[in-house]
């Protein structure tokens, strides 16, 4: 087999005819699009399907998305029982118009956990990043010009695709890489966002699988973004309910995330704070992982940035158990995620016939506080490494560069 290079392509320019930057948070031109598609029978991934050493195998399933859909049948082990495990990666050109790839492997590290816990054979790291990678170099001309929130958002996607009814692991699996030019999640959103507190259904509970990218953590979240959208609210943040019970108070229980994005608060005493991994409930985030970091390396800068917004001139940023009642004198909120990247909260409330609570932040309504857009302006820089530190080697990656680079540790 010819080696994987003598199929790369070279990055070509962004598709002429298409509006970058109007586009919303959806499937868009799937007509433009390839994906990849790599299937095993045999219960794991092996140097036949990808042999770094070598850079060759069968990573070359390419099809066109809008004519050759993926043959899945209805005894499909996936699309009966859930086993499915995806990430959410995205490519964008840097101001030289070069493609770069945030943090890759990050996500692999969330996706080989997230195979394991579904009975999924989980690839190889260099499998992992090499498919990738593929995916980007024969989609190249759907990567945005460069500018604010555009992206080339990237899928990986793993799943029980043998046909069975007996719940068991499956007798066959699937690993899919495919793209989609977008803008942002909220991008329709004016100023800050809206909030539920959900206070009765819940997202995930512990000893479950809340921190893992998989299909039914979206499934169980669909039913209340739809309620909490009829009363005007832009989304839920859930709630660890069993620090919750009917008569208790409210302001004694722990948050948890919104239905696809993790948050944060900027509290009077200068301490930028996210809910904690620990639980288990929620998903470890990567946009999550960089602003913690960000916060962290740059501390002193966002000195100006806190006083403008507390008065306090202390930064801090801790990941703990974050509750109600603490956040409603926060001065700023925001949330995260691969699409979303930084959006700032307005309002936090209860809705119909539930207890009564509301947090307004001070600097939402009207859009990002000092320290929202302070993060957003770093994150932003640091995705175009125009923003470096020794916390934050091998951020970005070029889709382009030799394999062996690509997958680097």
């Amino acid at each position: 087999m010819p080696s994987q290079s003598q199929h790369c392509r070279g990055l070509r320019p962004a598709k002429d005819g298409i509006a970058f930057e109007a586009l919303p948070w959806n499937l868009n031109h799937p007509e433009e699009h390839s994906y990849v598609h790599l299937t095993t029978k045999t219960g794991a991934w092996s140097t036949e399907h990808y042999d770094p050493a070598t850079d060759t195998g069968a990573l070359f399933a390419v099809h066109e998305y809008a004519t050759t859909p993926l043959p899945l049948a209805p005894a499909c082990c996936s699309l009966n029982y859930g086993t499915t495990v995806w990430e959410g990666l995205k490519c964008y050109r840097d101001k030289a118009g070069n493609a770069v790839v945030f943090r890759p492997d990050r996500n692999y590290r969330r996706f080989a956990h997230g195979a394991a816990q579904m009975a999924l054979p989980p690839p190889s790291r260099e499998l992992f990043l090499r498919g990738v990678q593929h995916a980007l170099q024969v989609n190249s001309h759907l990567i945005p010009p460069p500018g604010e929130g555009t992206k080339l958002y990237v899928r990986p996607m793993l799943l029980g695709s043998g046909e069975q009814l007996g719940l068991h692991p499956s007798s066959e699996f699937s690993l899919l890489f495919y793209v989609s030019p977008t803008g942002n999640y909220f991008q329709s959103a004016r100023g800050g966002l809206n909030l539920h507190l959900e206070t009765r259904r819940c997202r995930a509970a512990r000893g479950g699988v809340g921190n893992v990218k998989c299909s039914g953590n979206y499934a169980v979240a669909l039913k209340p973004l739809l309620d909490a959208k009829a009363q005007g609210f832009d989304d839920n943040l859930f709630l660890e309910l069993e620090t919750y019970r009917e008569g208790g108070s409210l302001d004694d229980a722990v948050l948890q995330e919104m239905s696809a994005a993790n948050v944060f608060f900027v509290l009077r005493t200068g301490e930028v704070v996210t809910p904690a991994l620990e639980r288990g409930t929620i998903l470890p985030g990567v946009t999550r992982d960089s602003v913690v970091t960000l916060v962290t390396e740059f501390a002193a800068e966002l000195t100006e940035a806190m006083v403008a917004s507390t008065g306090q001139a202390n930064v801090a940023v801790s990941q703990r158990d974050v509750t109600a009642g603490e956040v409603k004198d926060a001065a700023e909120a925001f949330c995260t995620g691969t699409a979303a990247e930084v959006v700032p909260i307005a309002r936090l409330a209860t809705g119909a016939g539930e207890e009564g609570f509301a947090a307004e932040f001070d600097h939402g309504e009207k859009g990002a506080g000092p320290v929202t857009a302070a993060i957003l302006r770093m994150l932003r820089e640091a995705m175009v490494g125009e923003r470096v530190a020794a916390g934050m080697e091998g951020w970005l990656r070029d889709p382009f560069a030799p394999p062996e680079e690509f997958c680097r540790e």
